[in-house]
């Protein structure tokens, strides 16, 4: 039988997701720039008040959105750990977040807005929180497919949580050179553009992860 406690928690949980889907279709059709609370509580059917009792900012609205695709994420790299061949987990991982990337075009921009100085004090602890942690978990799964590839011999002594955080900082170097590029020649970001950006970025470093230690030259 449900609690009243229960009931509360899930009459809430449903209510900030009402709030968030319409926040989306708002976000989309009017960009960040261009979107207010008010827009986002008319189109939830709700009063500003009430969004402000669920998220304390746009910002904060904003970088919740970005929570779906990261979950999603961790539960599709935990099956990928279990099931694609070793070899493929990186790989195959990687070219989720490209695909993520190119059909959502919020998703990135989330990205690149928690990276803007001051935007912490626009967050809620609950998503900050939610959000740290869920990218924590993604470079988690990275270092344990390069802990993997190690143990199968396909990587070559690659520190895996150094190079999870190289992969990760990888993308968001990919999602920007692909923006710069967008901006200077003043079109919208290309999918095919951002697969070959990404392809190449991955293939360096595959290289790099497979290179023999004996190899490797240290320039001073």
């Amino acid at each position: 039988m449900t609690t009243t406690q229960e009931r509360k928690a899930q009459d809430r949980q449903a209510r900030r997701r009402k709030i968030q889907d319409a926040a989306r279709t708002v976000f989309a059709d009017r960009g960040y720039a261009g979107s207010s609370i008010e827009q986002i509580a008319r189109a939830s059917q709700l009063s500003v008040g009430a969004i402000y009792l669920y998220f304390r900012s746009k910002e904060d609205l904003y970088v919740s959105l970005i929570e779906d695709a990261l979950t999603v994420f961790d539960v599709e790299f935990s099956q990928l750990r279990t099931t694609a061949d070793v070899a493929l987990r990186l790989p195959k991982a990687w070219a989720a977040l490209l695909a993520w990337a190119a059909r959502d075009a919020e998703g990135p921009r989330v990205l690149r807005l928690l990276a803007q100085p001051g935007v912490r004090a626009q967050l809620s602890d609950e998503v900050a929180a939610t959000a740290a942690a869920q990218l924590d978990k993604l470079q988690q799964h990275f270092a344990a497919m390069i802990a993997d590839g190690n143990a199968a011999g396909i990587y070559r002594d690659a520190a895996p949580a150094p190079f999870a955080t190289l992969v990760w900082s990888l993308f968001l170097g990919v999602l920007d050179a692909v923006q710069i590029d967008q901006n200077l020649a003043n079109v919208a970001v290309d999918g095919e553009a951002l697969a070959d950006r990404g392809n190449r970025a991955l293939q360096a470093l595959e290289g790099a992860l497979g290179l023999p230690r004996a190899a490797v030259r240290i320039v001073a």
